[in-house]
């Protein structure tokens, strides 16, 4: 795969999932630009070039579009956008939940709003890759907000593929089971959460696993595949 001097944005690339795709398209002389509410640690395919950061709330629509306008002028010909900014809460279907579903909410869905249209009003014959879940397509008991939340993800990732795909966009979501990131280690000692070991394989995916999908989704080899979700779970069921 060669993707040489091609730009891409990646959101939540201060960790996780986000920060092994940063590596990765680092190692394949890609420019990066990465995004993140957190402060990103320092990555670089060169000594002393460092990948341009950019502190960014992806629930806030002027806060995303302050950073691609930023972005914009300097690489009018990205190439793709990888969605990784999300959170996970725990929630009970009852009012002492409704502020961490709101919450759920803003991160994951609208920040997967504003991300995905920012970039669009800029760009052209770009692949998105936005990030799903196990819970896109299931229940899961104790995490009812944050189903909901990945649920509508991929219904916007699938919409957009529609909507799109003649301004030659391609939209797809890639779809992990329980992956060894902070956001899953935070949860793991509540065992309502132990979807980690569902799987076949009984253990924990690593970030690079579901990195290296998410680049064959950005490459021209998946020129092809829109619309569609990719799950990447050790076999969950």
């Amino acid at each position: 795969m060669s993707l040489v001097g091609q730009a891409f944005v990646v959101t939540g690339g201060a960790s996780g999932i986000g920060k092994a795709i940063v590596k990765k398209l680092l190692e394949l002389s890609a420019k990066v630009y990465a995004l993140d509410l957190s402060e990103i640690p320092t990555h670089s395919s060169t000594p002393g070039e460092l990948v341009p950061f950019s502190r960014v709330d992806v629930s806030s629509r002027a806060s995303v579009k302050s950073v691609f306008d930023k972005i914009s002028p300097q690489d009018s010909e990205l190439r793709g956008l990888v969605n990784c900014a999300g959170i996970l809460r725990a929630t009970d279907g009852s009012e002492k939940s409704d502020e961490s579903f709101r919450l759920l909410w803003d991160v994951n869905v609208m920040g997967t709003w504003n991300t995905n249209t920012e970039f669009r009003n800029f760009h052209r014959a770009a692949s998105i890759v936005n990030l799903g879940s196990m819970a896109s397509v299931r229940g899961i008991h104790g995490l009812s907000g944050y189903v909901a939340s990945k649920h509508a993800v991929l219904g916007l990732s699938r919409t957009f593929a529609q909507e799109w795909g003649p301004e030659s966009f391609r939209v797809n979501a890639v779809a992990p089971g329980a992956v060894n990131t902070p956001m899953i280690q935070g949860m793991a000692g509540d065992d309502s959460h132990n979807a980690a070991y569902k799987g076949a394989f009984k253990s924990l995916s690593e970030p690079e696993e579901i990195a290296d999908v998410i680049l064959y989704l950005l490459g021209d080899g998946s020129s092809s595949i829109s619309g569609q979700l990719i799950e990447v779970n050790g076999g969950w069921p």
